[in-house]
């Protein structure tokens, strides 16, 4: 039904603005709170309804895809209804039923706007496109189990007629809930002239009988008041992509009312399910087990990223590719890096501990509304220096602000391992020898200043002079980048006022403790100038800053 999306923006605010090209699948809007997802299906929901964008803030285009000659008829024919007793129709016009009503229309107008839509996207939408949408909201996505009338079986209409007179569907639809849910979908026929679904512990013998077997069958069966919300907007939203007539389904927040097992079993489904039925599924969702769902389905998925930092917004394709390396790295799914594409910002420490520690200095900052703290952050946990490159960079190819936390020790490590810290942080390859060379230098001077270790002796507060100039301006560049390095030598050492023990194993448990967690007591530990708050800080100033150094455009 579409050829493509047509976003406002690209991935810079400076560059060419993304288009999408498209075809039967699914595509998932992904991005922090307040980015514009659900803003983008209400103006994909009002171009199918109107024809027209005006006034659109992230959509630019959203072109139809003609109908043939053969398709325009087909339609036509499907819409067309059999004169009623003492109706009249207009000359040339024919009566047709719609989803929103009977009407009378001219036929070869019709034909003509069927095929022709970019010259006549309004009347396109209020015939065609707008007739084949369906906009699933949560309460929508629950009432579609609802009963429908069993109409005419020889000629049926509704999803559940159509479900209930095809068995190879009805067949493949129930094998894919029970998979999911454990029970087992019906159609009940024994209750006047409706169709009910009811939910078994096993399948009936015949389905379709009025015979006694199968009316105590029914009777055993769950009604849809009798199983949970997740069950029936799983069941309805699997009935309306196999059997409904909807050719464009919006969804918002798939994952509502569903545990995380089933959001992602539904990924997958309606990812298979747009392909094989030729649906095209717009999503907007905060799930990641969703999106893995979606990504692991092996069918064609388009995942948009939207972001909108003070009154700019970008959009960018993911992809794939990076896509499965982060939900199939181990390390990488284990450190829950799917989670940053909800997120505006990441930051990547160490170790665990690191995690905990900078997330509760960043929080008490925000608490404060302390400029330096950063809102919108999801804190990560790498296992060791040489692994947090594995999460930044991936992250950093996605379009996704992602900050690297090391300590002083980093230093250290020459060759490839510095490469790869360098590399995933964005620094032009044409530079990392000089960075090479500098760090080599600052090593130097740090190695004959310290004892035995620079990093719990002081780290760059053994240095003075020009070889502390030169250590902090190293520093000072490698945070233009987003690589953060702790200038005092490691983790431990901030807030050395509380007087810590620096063991490995008890520090975190115990700087807590000095730190408290009870705001209203005098001792509880907030904000102050300098320390650990301004290194937050400046993890803040390289997010904040629209023209950061280090993302792929």
């Amino acid at each position: 039904m579409f050829a493509s999306i047509d976003f406002r923006f690209g991935s810079h605010p400076a560059g060419e603005a993304l288009s999408v090209p498209l075809r039967p699948s699914v595509t998932i809007f992904v991005g922090p709170n307040n980015s514009g997802k659900s803003q983008t299906l209400r103006e994909i929901s009002r171009y199918c309804v109107e024809g027209q964008l005006n006034g659109s803030r992230i959509v630019e285009a959203l072109p139809f895809n003609p109908l043939s000659v053969d398709d325009a008829a087909a339609y036509i024919e499907q819409v067309r209804s059999p004169l009623r007793m003492n109706e009249t129709v207009p000359a040339e016009h024919f009566p047709a039923n719609l989803p929103n009503g009977r009407t009378h229309l001219n036929e070869a107008s019709l034909s003509h706007v069927l095929r022709t839509p970019h010259d006549n996207s309004g009347a396109f939408a209020r015939w065609y496109a707008g007739q084949h949408l369906l906009n699933l909201d949560g309460q929508a996505r629950t009432s579609l189990v609802n009963s429908q009338s069993r109409g005419d079986l020889k000629d049926p209409t509704t999803p559940f007629a159509r479900l209930f007179t095809n068995d190879d569907k009805r067949g493949r639809l129930r094998t894919l809930i029970h998979e999911a849910t454990g029970l087992y979908l019906v159609i009940d026929p024994t209750v006047g002239a409706e169709l009910q679904i009811r939910y078994a512990q096993s399948q009936p013998t015949n389905e379709r009988s009025l015979d006694q077997e199968n009316v105590e069958f029914m009777s055993n069966a769950l009604g849809v008041d009798e199983v949970s919300d997740g069950v029936k907007a799983y069941s309805g939203i699997l009935l309306q992509l196999h059997v409904g007539n909807p050719k464009a389904i919006i969804i918002d927040e798939p994952e509502a009312f569903l545990h995380p097992t089933l959001a992602q079993t539904l990924g997958v489904e309606i990812s298979r399910g747009a392909v094989t039925e030729g649906k095209y599924i717009f999503v907007s969702t905060h799930s990641a087990k969703f999106l893995m769902g979606a990504i692991s389905s092996g069918s064609d998925v388009n995942i948009v990223r939207l972001t909108y930092y003070a009154g700019v917004g970008t959009a960018r394709l993911l992809d794939s590719g990076s896509m499965r390396s982060l939900m199939n790295d181990p390390m990488l799914r284990s450190a829950g890096v799917m989670e940053g594409l909800f997120y505006d910002y990441v930051i990547v420490g160490e170790a665990d501990a690191d995690r905990a520690f900078y997330s509760e200095i960043n929080q008490r900052l925000v608490d404060e509304r302390d400029p330096r703290g950063i809102r919108g952050a999801l804190f990560l946990n790498a296992n060791g220096k040489d692994t947090v490159p594995r999460i930044v960079e991936p992250l950093r190819k996605l379009g996704i602000p992602a900050i690297g936390v090391v300590d002083l020790d980093v230093l250290k490590e020459g060759g490839a391992s510095w490469t790869r810290q360098l590399a995933a942080v964005g620094i032009p390859a044409g530079e990392r020898d000089a960075y090479g060379t500098r760090r080599a230098a600052v090593l130097r001077s740090l190695n004959a200043a310290a004892k035995t270790n620079f990093k719990i002796e002081g780290g760059l507060n053994l240095l003075d002079g020009e070889e502390r100039e030169t250590a902090l301006n190293l520093l000072r560049d490698l945070a233009g980048y987003g690589l953060l390095i702790v200038p005092s030598g490691e983790i431990e050492s901030w807030l050395a006022a509380l007087d810590v023990a620096r063991s490995k194993n008890g520090w975190l448990k115990s700087i807590f403790v000095r730190m408290g967690s009870d705001p209203s007591l005098a001792d509880y530990v907030r904000p102050s100038a300098g320390d650990v708050w301004d290194f937050v800080g400046e993890m803040k100033r390289w997010l904040a800053n629209a023209g950061r150094r280090g993302i792929p455009l």
